[in-house]
């Protein structure tokens, strides 16, 4: 009994031992590698850049980007300034120094900005004056004029409206034109004209017979026109109620060809 026992435990160790078994007994080899993937990548983990180097290569693309920005827009100034367009130039180095202002294009701005600023300035005051002045040529009396004018630059009280006129029967005239009957004036008086700073003048005026346009007319119409194509300001006072105003006009963008022109 003990020998047949013995004899088929000697038979069952030779037997194959199930898959399942096997597999088990099967070295890892796909976790090996995954061991290995994980650890490299911890190590270029602990390679990367840090924190710091990150925030520097970040700003140095944004430096990078601001640079070509302001590149073309330095393009655009000089494009202009070839063109002799002024002020649009102006408009390129206003944006390149207020929004690119640590770049190599606004180093590259330098004085000559400043001085085009200034020319600028210049152009779109000169411009403004001249939109002040109204041109026109209408049938009038039989005839034809020509009007330049503009009015007086206060903002409160009565303003007044200085005419120069050419009329094809009348001739040439210069007239202060007011919104009502303001002017104390019997037929003939004086009024004092100032040309910028220069000295006041007294030069004679009167007032018109109509009642409807009681307009005061300056006597001395070549002297105040020669004052007045030279001038940036003029300054008139007139004898009203009580005295005398003074209204102020800013004549300098008056055009002597446009009004002859009559437009």
């Amino acid at each position: 009994m003990i020998r047949t026992i013995a004899t088929r435990f000697r038979f069952a160790s030779m037997l194959p031992a199930p898959a399942s078994i096997r597999r088990l007994a099967r070295p890892c080899t796909d976790c090996r590698a995954a061991s290995f993937i994980v650890i490299a990548a911890l190590l270029l983990a602990g390679c990367g850049p840090s924190a710091e180097e990150r925030q520097a290569a970040a700003r140095a693309a944004a430096q990078a980007a601001q640079e070509r920005e302001a590149a073309e827009q330095l393009a655009g100034y000089r494009q202009a300034l070839a063109q002799d367009n002024i002020e649009l130039a102006a408009a390129y180095g206003e944006l390149i120094m207020g929004r690119y202002g640590n770049t190599q294009a606004a180093g590259e701005l330098g004085e000559q900005y400043a001085q085009i600023r200034v020319q600028a300035d210049a152009l779109k005051q000169q411009r403004y004056l001249e939109s002040l002045w109204s041109y026109q040529t209408a049938p009038m009396g039989g005839g034809t004029q020509r009007t330049a004018s503009l009015y007086s630059a206060n903002t409160s009280g009565p303003r007044l409206r200085l005419v120069l006129r050419n009329h094809t029967q009348w001739g040439q005239s210069a007239f202060l034109l007011p919104e009502s009957d303001i002017f104390v004036c019997a037929k003939a008086c004086r009024v004092s004209v100032r040309f910028d700073d220069g000295p006041a003048q007294a030069m004679a005026a009167s007032k018109a017979d109509s009642k409807e346009n009681p307009g005061l007319f300056i006597e001395d119409r070549r002297a105040f026109v020669a004052g007045l194509e030279k001038a940036q300001a003029l300054a008139i006072d007139v004898p009203v109620a009580g005295g005398s105003e003074t209204f102020s006009f800013e004549v300098g963008g008056y055009d002597p060809k446009r009004f002859g022109a009559g437009q």
